[in-house]
C-alpha cells in the first residue's frame, strides 16, 4: 500500500513538471557583466505546447531574430525586451525592444501572425493559414492550447 502512493506521489510530481514545461519558455543568454557565465530568462507561453520550451540564445545576433519570430514576439509581449541588449547597437539610439522589433519586421519577416487567428497576415492584408497540410497529421498541434494570464 505504501508503494501505491509512493508511485501515485511520483506520478503527480513527474506531470506537474511536465505541465510547467509545456507552459514556459526557458531562454539561456549571456550574463552582461559577465559572458563568461549565462542567465536563465523564464517567460509563460502564449499556448502550451513543448516547442521552444528551452532555447539557447547565448550566441545569438540579430541576424537570428526573424528565424526565432514566435519566440521574440512573445520576449517582446512579456516586456523582457531588455535582457536581450547584447543583441542591440549600443551606438543607436533607440532602446533595446525598439531594434529588437525593428529586425523582427524588417529583415527576412515580411509577415507576422495575427493573434486571434493564429494565421499569418502580409503587409498586403491576404492571409496564410498556419494550420497544417491535410497530407499529414501533427501530433503536436494538438497540444497548442491557448493560454490566458
Amino acid at each position: 500500500m505504501k508503494s501505491i502512493f509512493r508511485f501515485i506521489g511520483f506520478s503527480l510530481t513527474i506531470s506537474g513538471w511536465a505541465v510547467a514545461a509545456l507552459c514556459l519558455h526557458v531562454i539561456r543568454t549571456p550574463n552582461p557583466s559577465n559572458p563568461a557565465e549565462s542567465k536563465l530568462v523564464v517567460i509563460p507561453k502564449s499556448r502550451l505546447g513543448i516547442t521552444d520550451t528551452y532555447v539557447d540564445a547565448r550566441n545569438w545576433t540579430l541576424a537570428d531574430v526573424p528565424l526565432h519570430a514566435a519566440l521574440v514576439s512573445r520576449i517582446l509581449d512579456a516586456g523582457q525586451a531588455d535582457q536581450f541588449k547584447y543583441l542591440t547597437d549600443p551606438k543607436s539610439g533607440s532602446d533595446a525592444q525598439a531594434q529588437i522589433t525593428d529586425a523582427l519586421m524588417g529583415s527576412g519577416t515580411r509577415s507576422a501572425r495575427t493573434p486571434s487567428t493564429g494565421a499569418r497576415a502580409d503587409r498586403d492584408g491576404s492571409q496564410e493559414s498556419s494550420q497544417p497540410s491535410s497530407a499529414g497529421f501533427d501530433i503536436f498541434g494538438l497540444l497548442n492550447i491557448p493560454i490566458s494570464f
